[in-house]
């Protein structure tokens, strides 16, 4: 009898082919490591808090319920932001598959469905594989658990490169570069601080308070402030105020609206408070600063 049937051979798009590490770390909150290269593939999840991760030129803070790749030769370390203790999941693995180049230069936000696969992955590859110095986990030394569960290395195998698949098709993508540190009024700053600095210039005419800043950032007051300190030391409200005079002076200048009208477009608590804000950066009013450009 004649074989009609077709047989269709499967893509293989993502081909793992050794692992190295597989560990799940509770680091202190002002872990630092120096920093390596290695000739295959990292993945680094944050399950809590946040780690300022360098990638080459990048420096940037990966955050919790992100994922990123250092690529094979890639100069990469991690170190805490000494605010937040972090939990962080790295697996180091070998696949030359040309698809892995999606990965370069990227920061992955997780859906749910992301977070239990790799979950999956992890219980999976934790009943197979251990540290050989569990306390050490960048000596990169990994050995096979006697009486693992059967077909535990091969599931492992599969998850990750099902787990990579998934996650080729997340829309919810930034590069490194957006996260990167700044060098803002001649003061290297990270993204944190850019973060806040920028949401205080978009916001010159309204009324912001140290809470809304925390709460836009996603941090504490207290670690909004810890922050702040590393781009100046007067404190937020002093540098908030000072966009605003910034901004008044340029409005002055325009000639366009009286003083009330522009104390109020800026939500100055009154025009007297203004005046007193104004003379205290300029040391003059806003009368004598008008006077003082004709």
């Amino acid at each position: 009898m004649e074989d009609n049937f077709a047989r269709v051979s499967f893509e293989k798009i993502f081909n793992i082919e050794k692992i190295i590490t597989i560990f799940y770390m509770e680091f202190s909150k002002n872990f630092f490591y120096e920093g390596e290269r290695h000739d295959f593939w990292e993945m680094v999840y944050i399950d809590k808090g946040e780690m300022i991760c360098t990638a080459d030129k990048n420096k940037f803070v990966l955050k919790s319920g992100e994922m990123t790749f250092h690529k094979p030769n890639e100069f990469h370390n991690l170190s805490g932001d000494n605010s937040v203790a972090p939990n962080v999941s790295i697996i180091t693995f070998e696949c030359k598959s040309r698809a892995m180049k999606y990965f370069e230069g990227k920061i992955f936000k997780l859906d749910s469905e992301e977070k239990t696969l790799l979950s999956t992955l992890f219980s999976e590859g934790l009943s197979c594989f251990k540290l050989v110095d569990e306390k050490n986990p960048l000596l990169q030394k990994l050995e096979r658990i006697e009486n693992a569960p059967f077909g535990s290395s091969q599931m492992t195998k599969n998850l990750l490169e099902i787990f990579l698949i998934k996650l080729s098709r997340n829309k919810d993508v930034l590069t490194k570069k957006m996260r990167r540190s700044y060098v803002i009024d001649g003061v290297d700053v990270p993204y944190n601080v850019k973060e806040i600095l920028d949401f205080l210039r978009e916001n010159v005419y309204g009324k912001v308070t140290i809470f809304d800043v925390a709460k836009k950032v996603g941090k504490s007051e207290s670690t909004v402030k810890q922050l702040f300190s590393l781009y100046r030391k007067d404190g937020i409200i002093r540098y908030y105020n000072s966009l605003k005079i910034k901004e008044a002076k340029k409005l002055i200048r325009e000639d366009k609206y009286n003083m009330t009208q522009i104390s109020d477009m800026l939500h100055f608590d009154s025009p007297q408070y203004f005046s007193k804000c104004f003379k205290a950066f300029t040391q003059m009013t806003p009368s004598e600063y008008k006077r003082s450009i004709r």
